[in-house]
C-alpha cells in the first residue's frame, strides 16, 4: 500500500465560544494509505469526533491543510465538499442515522439519487442489501421495524451505494449487542480486505486491536500512532 488517500498537515480546529475559544484539534499531521484499517481512540472529549468530521469533510479546519484523494478541501465551496463526500466517503454511525420515513431500500438508495439524480435501475441497491443480509421483505420495512443489527446492516449498505474509497465509522458497534457487533465488524473487515480504506472511531480496545494502526487522540493532540502486530 503506497497510495495515500488522506493527508492532514498541521490541522487545527478552533470553536469560538462566548466563554472562550475551544481548541478541539491542535496541529495534527497524519497520512492514511488506500486500503488501510485505522482505529482512532482516546477519552471522551479528546477530539476524536472532531477529527472524524474533518476526515469526512463535514467541517473545515481553522488552519492547516487536508487532502482527500490528493485534493485539498480547505478552499472548496459547500457544493464541492458535498460532491466530494458523495463520491469518496461512506459514513457509518453508532446511531445508524437512517431516515425514519423511508424504507430500508429507500434509505440505501438515497445517496445514489443525490449523486446521480435518478432512481437506481441497475439493481445495485438490492445487491448491496442482499450482501449485508437484508432480504427483499425486510428491505420494505422502515427503520423502526428493524432490529439494531438490521439497521446497522442497512447503514453499511447505504455507505457503499456510491462505491466510496473511504469508510468512516463512528462507534459502529456501540449500540449493538456483542454477538451482532462481531458480525458487523467481520463485515467491515471483509470490505477492508477488498480494498476499502476503513477508519473507525472506537472506545473498544478489542476493535482497535484488529486495525492495522491505532491513533490515539488526547486533548486535541495526536499523542500516539502505532502499527499493530498482525
Amino acid at each position: 500500500m503506497t497510495d495515500e488517500v488522506v493527508r492532514l498537515e498541521n490541522i487545527s480546529k478552533i470553536y469560538p465560544l462566548l466563554s472562550g475559544d475551544v481548541l478541539a484539534l491542535n496541529n495534527i499531521s497524519l497520512s492514511i494509505k488506500t486500503g488501510e484499517f485505522v482505529a482512532i481512540i482516546g477519552p471522551s472529549g479528546s477530539g476524536k469526533s472532531t477529527l472524524l468530521n474533518q476526515l469526512g469533510c463535514l467541517d473545515v479546519p481553522t488552519s492547516g491543510d487536508l487532502k482527500i484523494g490528493g485534493k485539498s478541501i480547505t478552499q472548496m465551496s459547500d457544493s464541492e465538499l458535498t460532491h466530494l463526500r458523495l463520491i469518496m466517503i461512506g459514513f457509518i454511525f453508532q446511531k445508524f442515522n437512517l431516515l425514519p420515513l423511508l424504507s430500508a431500500y429507500e434509505n440505501v438508495e438515497y445517496p445514489y439519487t443525490l449523486k446521480y439524480r435518478k432512481r437506481d435501475t441497475s439493481g445495485r441497491v438490492t445487491k448491496l442489501l442482499d450482501m449485508v443480509g437484508i432480504n427483499e421483505d425486510l428491505a420494505k420495512h422502515k427503520p423502526s421495524e428493524l432490529s439494531g443489527g438490521q439497521q446497522q446492516r442497512v447503514a453499511i449498505a447505504r455507505s457503499l451505494v456510491n462505491n466510496p474509497k473511504i469508510l468512516l465509522c463512528d462507534e459502529p458497534t456501540g449500540n449493538l449487542d456483542s454477538k451482532t457487533g462481531v458480525l458487523v465488524m467481520n463485515m467491515l473487515k471483509k470490505l477492508n480486505s477488498k480494498g476499502k480504506t476503513l477508519i473507525i472511531v472506537t472506545h473498544d480496545p478489542g476493535i482497535a486491536a484488529q486495525a492495522d494502526r491505532t491513533i490515539t487522540i488526547r486533548d486535541g493532540e495526536l499523542v500516539a500512532d502505532v502499527v499493530n502486530n498482525q
